[in-house]
């Protein structure tokens, strides 16, 4: 298979700069332990009042149903992938301020169609509003606008809700106790620019999910890996991992994040008195 990236020489750890359906078409069924990832929300990125800068490679302005049986081909694939009692961690956020439910027609499809199991919505609360000029009628119940501080994490399971392999686990009692809620207050990647990507999520949100949703040793993959930020969270965890884009320019983007994170047990070392991950 061509343009496969290893990171730091370990055979484990790779990027590849392909489309994640002929990646996955590769890959032995029953594989994976843990897929996390965040793709395009199909909201014209570039194009929007919101933010210009569209994606490098990819049209995010589909048709509603042509955008939703893209994302079923994929998951439908990865569904053969995936080890029994694997998860899927979808972040998304809707369209036209809550008009288009996408997170909702993502669930539908996942489990009435490819018989994924939900096992919960979260809301990740960004405490953020990209502009408060989109008030809709402003000052008039004509037609009022609601842009919302928040997304959605959606979580998946396949077959079990548990997971059918016995591991150890890195996640603390304390961890588990701050995560096991429903809504998670984390503020959103600030330096779009300065990683070169139009849309980076924060490192922390796959830094929880992959703690809460895996043993050590798992292997994580991402099939729109982008900046790679998901690839970070892995690396600092010790997790194998595989992140896949159709983008050469991002694809180098996340070779150099995923190099540049710090194992965890260095990383901890280093940030006693940080208040990462809390």
């Amino acid at each position: 298979m061509e343009n496969w990236g290893k990171i730091n020489d370990k055979p484990e750890s790779w990027v590849i700069n392909q489309s994640c359906k002929k990646y996955l078409n590769y890959t032995k069924d029953n594989t994976i332990d843990l897929v996390i990832t965040s793709p395009p929300y199909n909201v014209d990125l570039g194009n929007n009042k919101f933010n210009k800068n569209p994606y490098d490679m990819y049209n995010d302005n589909k048709e509603h149903k042509d955008y939703l049986n893209w994302l079923k081909d994929i998951f439908k694939l990865i569904y053969k992938k995936m080890k029994p009692g694997g998860r899927v961690a979808i972040n998304i956020g809707d369209q036209k301020n809550g008009a288009i439910s996408t997170h909702s027609d993502i669930i539908q499809f996942m489990v009435h169609e490819l018989n994924y199991i939900l096992m919960t919505t979260l809301v990740w609360d960004k405490h953020h509003v990209n502009s408060r000029t989109s008030w809709g009628s402003y000052g008039s119940p004509s037609c009022p606008s609601f842009p919302k501080p928040f997304e959605f994490i959606l979580i998946f399971a396949k077959e079990n809700k548990k997971l059918q392999e016995k591991g150890e686990t890195d996640l603390t009692k304390e961890e588990f106790k701050k995560w096991a809620f429903g809504m998670w207050s984390v503020a959103p990647e600030g330096n779009a620019k300065k990683i070169g990507h139009p849309a980076p999520f924060s490192v922390e949100i796959p830094y929880r999910l992959i703690k809460m949703l895996s043993w050590k040793d798992s292997l994580v993959v991402d099939p729109f890996c982008g900046s790679g930020t998901t690839g970070v969270a892995a690396m600092q965890l010790g997790r194998k991992f595989v992140g896949m884009d159709i983008s050469e320019k991002y694809c180098e983007i996340a070779k150099s994040r995923i190099e540049a994170a710090i194992p965890i047990d260095i990383f901890e070392k280093e940030n006693e008195n940080n208040t990462f991950g809390k």
